[in-house]
């Protein structure tokens, strides 16, 4: 059941379970679909580099911007295969969720790996998710890409994440599911965070 409140924007939870469900029918969603925004604004609302102090994180290289994405999502491998193709010689560095660091870095900031209901972008000791971070992203490469960065701010971010939701709903669904964790060519595999959180 959608929430009440949504209803005309259209549903974005499915029930967390059966059993909520009976109990609470729409409620349970409604709070969901209330609270998405405000988890990821609670969540960020930390200092920059806060990670370095929290012993879960695992010690890695950030001096670079690094990208987080699901290494099994077609949707999302795509885009890192966008961008390194744009900038070849960049500094920009990506790292899948399947990967420690990057589970460390959610868990950090209070959000599910497992769920992965946004990617990341890490820059600066900043992360920014949702439609914060494809505009981010995009000020990674070079012109006349970074132009879109700085032009989509014209969007309200309200608007911006609920088209990212979205899609990030719909991605398996719409462009498939890897087997294996995406891999890129091997000329640009330094420029992809290892185990430890360094450079493979």
């Amino acid at each position: 059941m959608c929430c009440p409140l949504n209803a005309a924007a259209g549903c974005r939870f499915q029930p967390y379970s059966n059993s909520i469900a009976r109990h609470f029918g729409g409620a349970a969603n409604c709070l969901a679909e209330r609270n998405l925004g405000s988890r990821y604004k609670v969540s960020m609302q930390q200092r920059p580099y806060s990670y370095r102090d929290d012993a879960a994180v695992p010690a890695f290289d950030d001096s670079a911007p690094l990208v987080i994405f699901d290494g099994h999502c077609v949707l999302c491998s795509s885009g890192v295969q966008f961008m390194l193709k744009r900038d070849p010689h960049g500094t920009t560095r990506f790292a899948a969720i399947q990967e420690p660091v990057p589970r460390a870095l959610y868990g950090h900031y209070g959000l599910d790996a497992d769920r992965f209901d946004t990617f990341m972008v890490l820059k600066d000791g900043v992360p920014h998710t949702r439609w914060d971070g494809v505009l981010a992203a995009a000020r990674t490469l070079p012109p006349p890409w970074n132009w879109l960065g700085n032009l989509g701010r014209l969007m309200p971010n309200a608007i911006g994440d609920r088209l990212y939701d979205w899609v990030q709903r719909n991605r398996i669904r719409w462009f498939g599911k890897r087997d294996a964790c995406f891999l890129p060519d091997e000329r640009v595999r330094p420029r992809l965070l290892s185990e430890r959180g360094t450079a493979v």
